[in-house]
């Protein structure tokens, strides 16, 4: 029995308009915030996550209403990221919520079209004692905001950079090694950079904007001004900074303690990361830093020695590569090239 061309057309009709309510027609809406309660540390993170759903438990493709995130109290205690609102595509919306290191509630309302939702979120006060990623830094004292590890990249390679051109008073002589130029760059970096800093500095080869908001040198939560670790193993609960800490460290104690070690590619690296060299013939440790000021520049300090005070140098990677003595190619057959290293402040998660 052979359809007539009137119901053929029905039988199409029913199944578009079949379909098409299969995957536009609004079903079930998901609306989750896991978890509802957090540390304020800065890195602690809840999702927010909203969805309508279709027959099929699809995410509808088109959704005409806008979608977004107000928050109603505690905006001082929460960050967000990702965009807090959608206008327009499919019917989802996905967040992070990150506090800001003060503890207290924060209520949201998440506005859909017509419809509002009251959300509760507790940001809890954070431990100071903990050491999470177990690197032996305390979490209040490492960087977690992507802002504040910019501006002390920022500061830190600005400030390295510029002594080449005019050592900063403030860099006392008997600190002026290939260690002592990381560890100035390090610890003015994290100062609040007010017009006093800067009329101190003498030169500046680059004024960056913003500062480290989180916390500022010499006030560095749990450390004081002894920043640097000089022994293995984690930040253990309760302890005194001056048991595993101290204001000053070697380039052998900056690479094994204070820092992360990344790769002998250069394309793993980043402005303000270290690159080790290491020749056990050298008188002392033996090891030699330098610091990467973007992809292509090195600044590092040759060190005294011999009589010499030596000096700060500014060459470029290609440099390196083509200096008569192989020891200083940055070249991961190079066995006397350690590699590149990161300060473990800036990566809050890798031991």
């Amino acid at each position: 029995m052979s359809l007539s061309p009137r119901s053929l057309l029905m039988a199409t009709v029913l199944v578009v308009v079949f379909y098409s309510m299969a995957v536009f027609l609004p079903m079930k809406e998901r609306l989750r915030l896991v978890p509802d309660a957090l540390s304020a540390d800065g890195s602690s993170s809840a999702r927010l996550h909203w969805s309508m759903g279709g027959l099929f438990g699809h995410n509808l493709p088109l959704w005409p209403w806008a979608v977004e995130l107000k928050v109603l109290k505690g905006a001082e205690r929460v960050r967000i990221l990702g965009g807090v609102s959608r206008l327009a595509g499919t019917a989802t919306l996905d967040l992070a919520l990150v506090g800001t290191g003060l503890a207290g509630p924060v209520e949201l309302e998440l506005v859909v079209g017509p419809w509002r939702h009251a959300l509760h979120l507790d940001m809890l006060a954070p431990d100071l004692d903990a050491d999470r990623d177990s690197d032996g830094f305390p979490d209040s004292a490492e960087l977690f905001d992507p802002a504040d590890r910019r501006a002390f990249t920022a500061w830190f390679t600005s400030i390295a950079e510029s002594q080449f051109y005019r050592p900063d008073p403030r860099w006392a002589r008997v600190h002026r090694d290939c260690a002592g130029l990381a560890r100035f760059a390090y610890k003015e970096a994290l100062r609040p950079h007010h017009g006093a800093w800067l009329a101190k500095s003498g030169y500046l080869h680059r004024v960056p904007k913003g500062d480290v908001e989180r916390f500022s040198y010499p006030q560095v939560p749990l450390l004081g001004t002894r920043l640097f670790r000089n022994k293995a193993g984690p930040w253990r609960r309760g302890q005194d900074a001056t048991d595993d800490f101290s204001a000053s460290a070697s380039a052998r104690v900056l690479a094994e303690h204070n820092m992360v070690f990344l790769s002998k590619d250069r394309v793993f690296a980043q402005a303000g990361d270290l690159l080790f060299f290491h020749d056990p013939e050298q008188e002392g440790s033996g090891y030699h830093s330098m610091i990467l000021l973007d992809g292509n520049r090195v600044v590092y300090h040759t060190g005294g020695g011999d009589g010499q005070a030596g000096e700060t140098r500014l060459v470029r990677l290609a440099d390196l590569d083509a200096h008569k003595d192989e020891r200083w190619h940055v070249r991961p057959d190079n066995p006397h090239f350690l590699g590149f290293f990161r300060w473990k402040i800036l990566e809050g998660g890798r031991p």
